[in-house]
């Protein structure tokens, strides 16, 4: 078989440029900090990176939406804690009612105390979380409690774009939760509506004061609708028990993503990252060779056709 001088040429050529596209390639890895650079170095690898990076950028996203659900959720429970305490000093104002006589002027400043609370009441259903209203269902952008006082009666009407909808996040793969009670759910129990128990009030005192049906308007007061005072503070302290055990377990689902999200970013690092000794001597290596190659090259192209005529 007949090996022309050419044919050494072109095959010590083909040689020095794998050699040389190997340094390149050794040299990247060590610069960029990664073995893998472009897909065509290792399809395969590269296909895995691509999941992993994928399934890390999901999961970080999952526990952004449980810092927002949790946030709301806390938000919202500070704002029962102020639900419960305005309620509480309401009814302290009704007791005060059957605990003796008071004066016209005194009624007047009683009647005046319960207004200021029941628009305080409706105030604090209209507390907004990150510029929405946490209390409206799915609208949050409108006020869901529209207040008004007229004639020394206070009214608290629920908006009629307010419903009683779940707005839900999704916090880890197939699993969602709702992070939020609507003004109309909290102020309806067992098919009673609370808040107009809440109006009846401001009426019944303002005919209190203006010496209208006294007696019996004492006795709704300090019966029914002190009731339901009560009913809606037992209400209020059960939804916010709900939405402890709601923040508990979107805090725990959240420990488990990010110990899968440093779980991935480990499998990632052994796959992507370069083990920059072992890159290094191989670098070394491969320059030795290829400074070898063109040293033979060197030696194949030099001869000339005189050296061939002698």
């Amino acid at each position: 078989m007949r090996i022309a001088n050419s044919s050494m040429i072109r095959n010590n050529m083909y040689d020095n440029q794998e050699n040389l596209q190997r340094t390149d390639k050794l040299n990247r890895q060590i610069s960029t900090g990664k073995v893998i650079n472009k897909v065509s170095d290792d399809p395969y690898k590269a296909i895995k990176i691509m999941n992993l990076k994928n399934e890390i950028k999901y999961t970080e996203k999952y526990n952004y939406n449980i810092d927002e659900a949790v946030g709301w959720m806390n938000n919202t429970d500070s704002s029962l804690e102020e639900v419960g305490t305005v309620l509480g000093d309401i009814k302290d104002e009704i007791i005060k009612l059957g605990n003796g006589t008071y004066s016209a002027e005194e009624m007047k400043s009683i009647r005046a105390e319960m207004n200021e609370k029941i628009k305080e009441l409706g105030e604090t259903l209209n507390t907004s979380h990150g510029g929405n209203h946490m209390f409206g269902g799915s609208d949050v952008e409108d006020l869901p409690i529209i207040i008004e006082e007229k004639d020394g009666i206070a009214k608290l009407t629920l908006n009629s774009k307010s419903n009683s909808q779940d707005l839900r996040a999704i916090i880890s793969e197939g699993i969602d939760i709702d992070y939020n009670v609507s003004a109309k759910e909290l102020l309806n129990k067992d098919g009673k509506n609370l808040l107009e128990s809440i109006n009846k009030l401001s009426r019944a005192m303002n005919d209190i004061v203006n010496d209208k049906d006294v007696e019996a308007n004492k006795a709704q007061v300090l019966g029914t609708i002190k009731d339901d005072i009560d009913t809606l503070f037992n209400h209020s302290v059960d939804i916010r028990t709900s939405f402890g055990v709601k923040v508990n377990t979107a805090e725990k689902i959240k420990e488990l993503n990010d110990e899968n999200i440093m779980n991935m970013k480990d499998v990632l690092s052994l796959t992507q990252d370069t083990d920059k000794v072992s890159a290094y001597i191989e670098l070394k290596s491969a320059e030795l060779i290829y400074q070898m190659s063109v040293q033979v090259g060197s030696r194949l192209i030099q001869p000339s056709i005189m050296d061939y005529l002698k």
